[in-house]
């Protein structure tokens, strides 16, 4: 019964009503475009990285100039430098705030710098990668605090004995390779250039993100069995994992005097350490995303809130300005209950309408641009958000939500209001 006094109501103020329609569509056109963007950045950064930044802290491995005083020449060939990262090792674990300590024997690593990438095929399939190398029974996976998902723990990771190009992957890029199906303990060939690699498959680790702001093309790890002396002296660092419950700030405040007395060996030193998630923030900086994840939000604020004020606004005032109709619904007996109901009804029907024939219209431009889900084009369908079905219902719902409530708040306001004054009185008034 009420819903049809709705719909009479309604067309009996068609012409009004089409500009609040008009109004609507437009204000849910809009809100789609503010929030998607915010939506999809504030998913991805939701994920989870494969492993726990906190606790963990980053050192750089220095080595003195060979005009600088103390440098010895005898300790500058690959053997004794290797001696002296085991030692420096050594010393950073027998500190009793660290729990686990690792060297990075590369730029590549999660939240780096830097970035190593290459193909891995299987079958006929061909899929990009990212690639880590590490030091065998070095505590890697552990220090890092990466998960296998073959029922290895990190500590077996450790454990190891690898031979040249065997591989360690995440689920992630199996899915791609494979569409899920286990690789542990499997070999397949790989052609580079006119060689052609013969790669196993050891092991399988959940999905570990390079970028905290992307979803992940996937990751290989390799054992680093011969250590480029090199590449140590330019881009090693020493990785670490404090204890639970050691407070992070005040172990960096003691570090640096505590370093300068027991992280030195040979011509290797170490000075001072930062806190890994400031490496990742720092990252996110660098790229433009935590300035484009900021602007986007407070873009969303901004309008959101202006939405709010000039659609409840308008909501306020075409309701008020129905004091003589309410007036008569009183004298025939209606109650202030009714009353709010209908136009609180009123209103969400025609911000259902509204909504629907904006999103449609939202879903035209999308597909004309062709720019949706730039980032499933590396992850498919790994992740839901990658979905075009899923993500535009999710977005919708949201953007319904947002609109059908701005709308109730600006009737309900007035229209409690105005549902509890003498039928008198309003006719009165009128």
């Amino acid at each position: 019964m009420i819903l049809k006094l709705i719909l009479k109501n309604l067309w009996a103020r068609r012409r009004r009503n089409a500009w609040l329609l008009a109004e609507l569509i437009l204000v849910t056109v809009l809100t789609w475009y503010i929030t998607d963007p915010v939506f999809v950045l504030s998913y991805n950064r939701s994920l989870p990285l494969g492993y726990n930044p906190d606790g963990l802290l980053i050192a750089q491995l220095n080595n003195l100039p060979s005009k600088a005083s103390g440098y010895s020449e005898e300790e500058s060939d690959s053997l004794h430098t290797m001696q002296n990262l085991q030692r420096l090792l050594q010393e950073l674990r027998n500190h009793p705030d660290v729990q686990c300590a690792t060297p990075l024997i590369t730029f590549a690593y999660p939240a780096s710098d830097g970035m190593a990438m290459s193909s891995l095929m299987y079958d006929t399939i061909e899929v990009t990668s990212n690639v880590y190398y590490f030091l065998p029974h070095s505590g890697y996976f552990e220090t890092f605090g990466f998960r296998g998902v073959d029922g290895k723990i990190a500590q077996e990771l450790d454990n190891m004995d690898f031979e040249n190009r065997d591989l360690i992957l995440t689920e992630d890029l199996v899915q791609r390779l494979t569409g899920g199906t286990s690789l542990t303990g499997k070999r397949f060939f790989n052609t580079q250039g006119n060689d052609t690699l013969d790669y196993r498959i050891r092991a399988t680790i959940e999905k570990v993100r390079t970028m905290t702001f992307e979803q992940g093309m996937g990751c290989r790890f390799e054992p680093q069995l011969r250590l480029q002396v090199s590449e140590l002296e330019s881009a090693g660092k020493l990785l670490f994992r404090l204890r639970p419950g050691v407070s992070e700030q005040r172990f960096l405040h003691e570090f640096r005097p505590w370093a300068r007395k027991h992280l030195r060996a040979g011509n290797l030193y170490v000075r001072n350490a930062d806190n890994f998630q400031q490496q990742i923030d720092q990252r996110e900086y660098e790229w433009g995303v935590t300035n484009k994840y900021r602007m986007n939000v407070a873009l969303a604020i901004f309008f959101l809130t202006n939405l709010a004020l000039g659609v409840t606004g308008t909501f306020w005032l075409q309701t008020r300005s129905r004091r003589e109709e309410v007036g008569v619904l009183l004298s025939y007996g209606a109650s202030p209950n009714n009353i709010v109901r209908l136009l609180m009804g009123e209103a969400a029907v025609l911000a259902t309408v509204a909504w629907i024939i904006g999103c449609f219209a939202y879903l035209q431009y999308g597909i004309s641009e062709g720019n949706w889900f730039q980032q499933g084009e590396v992850t498919g369908d790994l992740y839901w958000i990658n979905n075009f079905s899923l993500h535009f219902i999710a977005v919708s719902l949201i953007v319904y939500v947002i609109i059908l409530t701005v709308v109730l708040v600006g009737v309900y306001i007035p229209a409690r209001s105005i549902s509890r004054i003498l039928p008198t009185e309003a006719l009165r008034d009128e």
